[in-house]
């Protein structure tokens, strides 16, 4: 079987946060920069976990593979909570599924959020742009 090693991982995060970073100057291309941006931090996660387990987890649960990660050990408390948090933020905004989102569907369900959960947003485009930005410097600060 051909398993993907740390270094593998570590280089699709690079590629990945390339991709993100050229495609997030295209508002036509923001959906797929969002999903480069979750798929480099999920990269990073993994290529911490291969380093401890030759398990493969085949989820995407941003949170869960932090916690796998194990890269807490290795870190001071103040850090943990900054990067728990940038992983917390990027777990509600980015998914896997987003590589098969339209623009319409996307900005369908950030409305239901926006709808259901109540924003500090007055106008559903600052919503919007928010979630990104938000996924943009969560991503940035992980990698």
């Amino acid at each position: 079987k051909n398993r993907y090693t740390a270094q593998d991982y570590i280089s699709a995060a690079r590629t990945r946060f390339n991709d993100w970073n050229y495609l997030k100057t295209n508002d036509n291309c923001i959906i797929f920069a969002i999903y480069c941006a979750g798929v480099s931090i999920e990269c990073i996660l993994r290529a911490y976990i291969v380093k401890h387990t030759a398990e493969f987890d085949s989820k995407h649960d941003l949170e869960k593979l932090y916690l796998k990660s194990l890269i807490s050990k290795n870190i001071k408390q103040k850090e943990k909570e900054k990067i728990l948090s940038f992983i917390k933020i990027a777990n509600k905004i980015w998914s896997n599924d987003l590589r098969y989102y339209s623009e319409k569907r996307w900005k369908r369900i950030l409305a239901q959020q926006y709808v259901t959960k109540g924003s500090k947003y007055k106008n559903i485009n600052k919503f919007v742009k928010m979630q990104y930005k938000e996924i943009f410097t969560a991503a940035e600060y992980i990698y």
